[in-house]
């Protein structure tokens, strides 16, 4: 298992952008190289700053105070500025430097203290610092913008290389995407070296466990507390509640010729174990913009650090028999104005660890990590779908071969040709244009809504008037022609007396005729919904039958849409086909006839597919029967007997290995385990993980729900629950076990949807979170069984990420609203569930309500009321204010804490900050030094007196707790 290095978000702001496509594409460019040393010393600078004033394009320079720069012909008349922090900046034209090997000298810029009093006015550097946070959304650039960056990566241990990566990334943000849409990373140029093959041979998977995962994303990532509120990082040192952990010391002025820095040392008090940073802080007078950090954790940080995630760890040291202690931890970050706004230009991060296994001989080994990532242009409200990259793998070159890049600025090797040859390269900037398409605006609450989504979301007397009982698909599929034909037969029991029904079907596929007792029926379509009409007045309680034939090619999934649905045709790594549907978002009537609505489910599913010969088919239920046609064709008929929704009922085709096994209990439950060939021996590994797994989950909710079913779990395109044939994505690459394992939490999620979502389903999808919070909950449950409390608390912190707060979680009803950023229904609502968990303080009955929901909403379809008024009757309390704050609400409730010493004592003030005006969630607190106590805010203040405290004694459990804190001493 790989190490997360996923440090600390208190430690660095690092990168607040987005991406940027290759400005000078096929423009022919100048090169510029030189070197920059000091003035005094005539030793070289590393890292100073290279770029033409007034545009975006720059570089730096390397360890030995090199560069070349590449910019286009067209600047040849503009000017060259070269600037460090702490030496004043010179300009040359570019015309005086360009085909010339330039020695430029920086004249140092000693801190001056004799200015600090005019400037700052008799400030603290503490009042200084909090004018600038007040200054960040003036002064940072949040809008969705491209970046070029150069990324280096270069992992020792000891004396031996264990990687070496060189990049040039294109890299795209969209601030309020979710997760990986939110931050798109593009490699156009890599080139990778690695050690010697035997080291990988010998010990394969230590020597992958010791690299970094995703450094390069986590170096862009980590500054993504711009873009949000500062509370949400509770440990971040500018996070006003740690202001009383530190003392910020304003030494002096520090001046380039054309800006002048305050420069502030951040140190920890003394008394506090919970400053978890030191180093210092270049904050611009005239802007107040942050424009350098030079940080590294302290004593507490490291110990703060080593002691995270040690399920991770302590799964690390028992398959891999060794431990990696983080014993020092630097960062450097510096910004750069462009256009009245203030980037990332570069940043430095410097990681060392001693890494001891016995069986290995290796005794406080020094594990070295250096990570260098450099802004070499930004383009502002850049279209990143304008262009697309072609890859061309080819063979291998030397490091230092500088032809290989091209047009593009990257950090010169420190020496020539000391790494040796690479082993792998990538070169994709083969640009090609593409015809701009008009993005599609999705319905949501940004856009709007339409009479189609009523359509679709709505339940009308047309659709009220009858109640599925049973469909019947059946269907044959052209993988070559991305087409599907055949007939869904439905039968219905009649509500209310009806001439005239809906059902739905996307209206790219075509209907051929509609059949009632042998007699073809008329209709009419609007949007994806169809209306057919019936000869005479179907009587109530009566059960009735159509038959829709139909044909066409469905719809493949729109991957810039959230939750955007469709048929997936791809080939496997054999090149065979594989193909998948998901339509969780989209609905079912994307590729069958039905009634489209979350809250009519058939008691039962006939599914009949008929494929190309030596590939099969895998759906929901039992497959009762299998057929070789003549046509060189399979066909194979499943059947579920349980209620399942609509978006549920799948198809999986493709040449799978499949494994069997059984789960007994007080009943025997079938398992059915499909995986691609190649993958077999990893699937193995995730197969044997079934039926603990199952253990846990019926230990939490209650019974398996679909035994007469079995329980399938598969490997394919897109992770997905659908009932009783469960998918979790394509297997990674790789064949060690941390590969074979990655997987493992995508099952928990989606194999715990089939109690919440399966099970018990919502009516609406603007309350699909009670699918999506519980499964994002279950995915605690691993580390809970197998560390107990602190193992849950931490997975759960490390969620908190994650979490976006845009809109609230429940959707708008009525209106099938899904297209969006859905991504709190997820790890907010899981936060949610926790803190309750928490807030009721009784695990037994947490457990009760868990298993008593699963047994009273069986098979039935719910909404957020019908939970929340479950959970008051068995609690015989009113938890509405908590679930309305946290589920009809963007913000989170915050804890607004005052304190002032009084002689020896602590006196706090407090009270909630909410949307509720009601809440009065209770909370844990310190009560006492190292004592935590629960208090009962209100959103009116309250007072508490606190002996023998001081303010770095007093915290607020928001780990159990998933609250904001605020806090402020009073003078």
């Amino acid at each position: 298992m790989q190490p997360k290095y996923r440090l600390t978000l208190f430690l660095w702001i690092t990168l607040l952008f987005t991406a940027v496509s290759p400005a000078m594409s096929q423009e022919s460019f100048l090169t510029i190289t030189g070197r920059v040393t000091s003035q005094q010393t005539n030793q070289p600078l590393p890292y100073a700053n290279i770029g033409i004033i007034g545009k975006s394009l720059g570089t730096v320079t390397n360890a030995e105070g090199n560069f070349i720069f590449k910019i286009p012909a067209s600047y040849s008349r503009d000017s060259l500025k070269i600037s460090q922090i702490g030496y004043e900046s010179v300009t040359r034209a570019v015309k005086d430097v360009q085909g010339k090997k330039n020695h430029i000298t920086l004249q140092e810029a000693p801190i001056q203290l004799a200015e600090v009093h005019v400037q700052a006015k008799s400030k603290t550097g503490l009042e200084i610092i909090k004018e600038a946070i007040a200054a960040i959304p003036t002064n940072y650039d949040t809008s969705a913008i491209q970046l070029l960056a150069f990324y280096r990566e270069t992992i020792q241990l000891d004396t031996s290389q264990i990687t070496h990566t060189e990049s040039v990334l294109e890299v795209k943000q969209h601030p309020g995407k979710e997760k990986e849409e939110g931050l798109k990373i593009k490699t156009l140029k890599e080139r990778k070296r690695r050690p010697d093959t035997t080291l990988y041979t010998k010990d394969p998977r230590f020597y992958y466990w010791i690299q970094l995962n995703n450094g390069a994303r986590n170096t862009l990532t980590s500054s993504n507390v711009f873009q949000v509120d500062i509370k949400r990082h509770k440990r971040f040192f500018l996070n006003s509640r740690n202001f009383k952990h530190y003392t910020f010391t304003l030494q002096g002025i520090v001046s380039d010729r054309e800006r002048r820095m305050y420069v502030i040392e951040v140190t920890p008090k003394k008394k506090s174990s919970k400053a978890y940073i030191q180093g210092k802080l270049y904050i611009d007078i005239q802007s107040l913009a942050f424009t350098q950090w030079d940080l590294e954790l302290s004593p507490q940080g490291i110990e703060l650090e080593n002691n995270r995630n040690f399920f991770w760890k302590s799964i690390g040291r028992m398959v891999m028999k060794a431990s990696l202690k983080i014993s020092s931890f630097k960062e450097v970050l510096h910004f750069d104005q462009y256009q009245g706004k203030w980037y990332i230009k570069d940043v430095r991060r410097h990681f060392l660890a001693d890494v001891n296994s016995k069986s290995r001989h290796l005794e406080n080994s020094v594990w070295k990590t250096d990570l260098l990532l450099t802004v070499t242009d930004i383009a502002r409200s850049a279209t990143p779908e304008t262009k697309i990259y072609t890859s061309a793998d080819s063979v291998s070159q030397k490091l230092n071969k500088s032809d290989f890049w091209g047009q593009f600025n990257i950090i010169q090797p420190a020496s020539k040709d000391t790494l040796g040859t690479v082993d792998q390269k990538i070169d994709s900037t083969s640009v090609k244009k593409m015809s701009q398409a008009t993005p599609v605006k999705p319905s949501n609450r940004e856009n709007g809504f339409t009479r189609a989504d009523t359509l679709r979301g709505k339940l009308t007397p047309l659709r009220t008037c009858y109640d599925v009982i049973f469909y019947k698909l059946d269907l044959d599929v052209d993988i070559e022609r991305k087409f599907i034909s055949g007939s869904t037969l439905v039968q219905f029991s009649v509500q209310q007396p009806f001439t005239k029904m809906q059902v739905d079907l996307y209206d790219n596929m075509q209907i051929h005729q509609i059949v009632y007792k042998g007699k073809t029926l008329p209709y009419t379509r609007e949007y994806n919904a169809v209306f057919i009409q019936f000869p005479e007045t179907l009587p109530i309680h009566t059960n009735q039958e159509i038959t829709i034939q139909y044909s066409g090619n469905p719809k493949e999934p729109n991957r810039d849409i959230s939750m955007d649905g469709g048929f997936l045709w791809s080939k496997d790594a054999n090149g065979d086909p594989w193909v998948q549907v998901v339509c969780q978002g989209s609905g079912a009537s994307l590729w069958w006839p039905n009634k489209d609505h979350l809250s009519d489910e058939p008691d039962s599913v006939s599914i009949a597919v008929t494929v190309p010969q030596g590939l099969l088919n895998i759906s929901n239920g039992r497959l009762r029967k299998t057929t070789q046609l003549s046509n060189h064709k399979t066909r194979y008929e499943w059947f579920v007997s349980y209620p399942i929704n609509n978006y549920n009922v799948t198809l999986n085709i493709g040449k799978y290995a499949h494994l069997q096994g059984q789960y007994i209990t007080s009943d025997t439950l079938t398992l059915d385990f499909y995986v691609m060939p190649y993958n077999l021996e990893k699937g193995k590994i995730i197969f044997d993980r079934i039926k603990p797994m199952l253990a846990t989950l019926e230990k939490q909710y209650g019974k398996y729900p679909f035994p007469r079913d079995g329980f399938k779990l598969m490997e394919s395109l897109h992770a997905m629950e659908h009932q009783s044939a469960v998918s979790f994505g394509k297997m990674p690459e790789g064949d060690s076990e941390e590969m074979s394992t990655a997987p493992l939490s995508i099952v928990w999620h989606e194999v715990s949807h089939e109690w919440w979502g399966n099970q018990v389903s919502c009516s609406d999808l603007a309350d699909m979170w009670i699918h999506e919070a519980f499964a994002t909950y279950s995915e605690s449950l691993p580390f809970a069984e197998k560390f107990g409390k602190k193992g849950e608390q931490e997975y759960m912190e490390s969620i908190t990420g994650q979490v976006i707060e845009q809109q609230p979680i429940i959707g708008v009803y009525d209106v099938n609203h899904i297209h969006y950023n859905i991504g709190d229904m997820y790890e907010k609502g899981a936060l949610m569930l926790y803190t309750f968990k928490n807030v009721l303080n009784n695990d037994a009955c947490w457990v009760e309500i868990l298993q008593g929901i699963q047994q009273d909403f069986r098979n039935k379809t719910v909404c957020t009321n019908d939970i929340v008024h479950y959970i008051n009757t068995k609690t015989n309390t009113d938890y509405t204010y908590f679930f309305d704050q946290y589920l009809r609400y963007t913000s989170i409730p915050a804890l607004s804490v005052k304190y002032k010493i009084k002689g020896s004592a602590l006196i706090l003030s407090y009270k909630w900050i909410a949307d509720v005006a009601d809440f009065r969630m209770p909370i844990r607190v310190t009560t006492a030094r190292e004592k935590f106590g629960l208090i009962y805010p209100t959103t009116q203040w309250k007072t508490l007196t606190l002996p023998n405290m001081e303010p770095t004694d007093f915290d607020v459990d928001d780990t159990q707790f998933y609250v904001n804190v605020e806090e402020e001493e009073i003078y």
